[in-house]
């Protein structure tokens, strides 16, 4: 890894940082614990225990030939989510990126 954050990250810095956090949000706890902080239901099998995310990786485009990211999100209960960040502005002036 780099020391640099703009070496890692280069010239789609915004759409790559939102992507990862959305990654790292997504998996940072268990679901379940996630919509209880969110003050949102739980998601149950059949035998109420709690639906998992099992997989969550990252994409860079949305299959469709754009420069959009994403994160494909696949659950235990089968089901597979695609959550994509679009492009709809650039920022006007210079970004530089920091680490803490």
């Amino acid at each position: 890894m780099s020391d640099d954050p703009a070496d890692e990250f280069g010239e789609y810095a915004h759409e790559e940082i939102l992507q990862a956090l959305v990654r790292s949000l997504l998996t940072s706890a268990d679901l379940d614990q996630l919509c209880d902080d969110a003050d949102l239901p739980q998601l149950t099998h059949d035998d109420d225990t709690p639906v998992t995310v099992t997989s969550a990786r990252v994409y860079r485009d949305a299959g469709v030939m754009t420069l959009d990211r994403g994160v494909w999100l696949e659950l235990s209960d089968g089901s597979v989510f695609g959550l994509t960040v679009t492009i709809a502005r650039r920022p006007r002036h210079e970004v530089t990126l920091r680490r803490r």
